[in-house]
């Protein structure tokens, strides 16, 4: 009766350790990929968290420093996929309104930084809704006509 248990033990104890010790093996010998960055409209997402965070909780310190957020990301390279006058014209309006968000956040406005935020917002679903459309064209902005 004793070889069967000493045959089990034989056999689970390096079947125990093979299982446990693989996982270890294998993740050091795999290279590791560096973290992704969060893409730009990723990162305005985020921000535009925040602000409606920042709104329920009237945390108008938290309201600036998302409002500046949205504001870096319209000026970061990538932000400029494309040179429309439509597309310019959404992106000075979204600014715009950013602007707006830290402007009420200084005057402890909860009215026009909400105001802000439900235009921006808006701004941001017309121009998803305008670049996604089939007359987007890759083509230089004209200047906008002045009177």
């Amino acid at each position: 009766m004793k070889t069967p248990i000493r045959l089990l033990w034989l056999v689970s104890i390096p079947t125990a350790l093979v299982v446990i010790l693989t996982p270890f093996r294998l993740a050091q010998t795999q290279p590791k990929e560096p973290p992704k960055q969060p893409s730009v409209m990723q990162r305005k997402l985020g921000h535009s968290q925040k602000v409606l965070e920042a709104l329920a909780k009237k945390d108008f310190k938290e309201l600036d420093a998302a409002a500046s957020g949205l504001i870096d990301c319209v000026k970061d390279l990538t932000w400029k996929i494309n040179e429309t006058e439509m597309y310019l014209v959404y992106t000075n309006d979204f600014l715009r309104r950013a602007e707006g968000l830290k402007k009420a956040a200084r005057d402890k406005n909860i009215d026009a930084a909400a105001l802000s935020y439900v235009d921006m917002t808006l701004t941001c679903v017309k121009c998803h809704q305008y670049l996604r459309g089939d007359d987007v064209r890759a083509e230089p902005a004209k200047p906008l006509a002045t009177k």
